[in-house]
Order: structure tokens, then C-alpha cells, then sequence
């Protein structure tokens, strides 16, 4: 079974719809998604039970789902707290990723990505430009939009 690696778009949607289900929609970083697109994320996270990720993607999905309120804000940090310890986090230096051939144009955190779904893990993103790399480096990568419209279609 492979690895799964998530975007940063997607820890956000996890850790909101592993908290409560209802901040979805409230959530600004979230409310791009419904509580479908969690349902269907949790099913596609159970084929995949070992997640990998970046210090970058945590880093950024700490920084985004801080953006509500104080009181809804600890709640969410508590669950990325339980899911860090869940998740197995694998760290490339900064110095490394910015020699990296897409760095500019898509940033530190999804070239990390890059990085360490070159070992054979599988990427689910819902960024374009992301997936697009993955492709073109010969990575397993799928990208949940298109999954969301299959899951719309059934």
C-alpha cells in the first residue's frame, strides 16, 4: 500500500473536518470544500492508511487554520497536535528545495512535496500547477478535484 501525501489545502480540510464537520463551511480556509469533500477524503485516507508529510505543509496548515477565531483556533491546533503525532514528517533541507528545477514556480512547500513523492508515494492535491509537476516528474499523483467530480458523477 502506498504512502499518501496530502497538499497543505487538504491537512487544512482534514484537521477542520477532524475537529468539527460543521467548521467546513465557516472555516475561510476551508470553505472552498463540503462535508462530502471530507467524507470522500477520510475514504481515500482509509486505502492509504500511512500519510507522509513536509515540516513546510504542517507549518503552513498550523499558520492557515489559526485564521478564526481564538477558542476555535485551540480546538483546530489540538487536532493538528493529534494528527502530527499520527503523521510521519519527512524533512529536506530549505537549502536543497530552492536548487530544485520548479521552485519558482510553485514555492518551498510544494517542491518539498515534490521531494519526497519522488520515493514512490502518492500526492493528492487540489492544486493544478502541483499535480501538473508531479506528472511531469513521473510521481503517482491525483488530483482530488477530479476525484470529487467522479465521487459527483456515482
Amino acid at each position: 500500500m502506498k504512502q499518501l501525501v496530502l497538499d497543505t489545502n487538504l491537512l487544512v480540510l482534514l484537521v477542520v473536518g477532524f475537529t468539527d464537520k460543521n467548521l467546513i463551511k465557516r472555516h475561510k480556509r476551508s470553505r472552498i470544500f463540503t462535508t462530502d469533500d471530507f467524507i470522500l477524503l477520510q475514504v481515500f485516507i482509509e486505502q492509504h492508511p500511512k500519510i507522509i508529510t513536509t515540516p513546510h505543509v504542517f507549518a503552513e496548515c498550523s499558520n492557515l487554520i489559526r485564521q478564526i477565531d481564538t477558542s476555535t483556533a485551540s480546538l483546530l491546533l489540538d487536532s493538528l497536535k493529534i494528527l502530527a503525532k499520527t503523521i510521519l514528517e519527512i524533512y529536506t533541507p530549505s537549502k536543497q528545495l530552492v536548487d530544485q528545477n520548479h521552485y519558482f514556480r510553485l514555492g518551498l512547500t510544494d517542491v518539498g512535496l515534490l521531494e519526497i513523492i519522488k520515493e514512490g508515494a502518492m500526492l493528492l492535491t487540489t492544486d493544478l500547477d502541483l499535480y501538473l509537476a508531479a506528472l511531469e516528474i513521473g510521481a503517482h499523483a491525483k488530483n482530488f478535484n477530479h476525484l470529487r467530480a467522479h465521487y459527483l458523477l456515482d
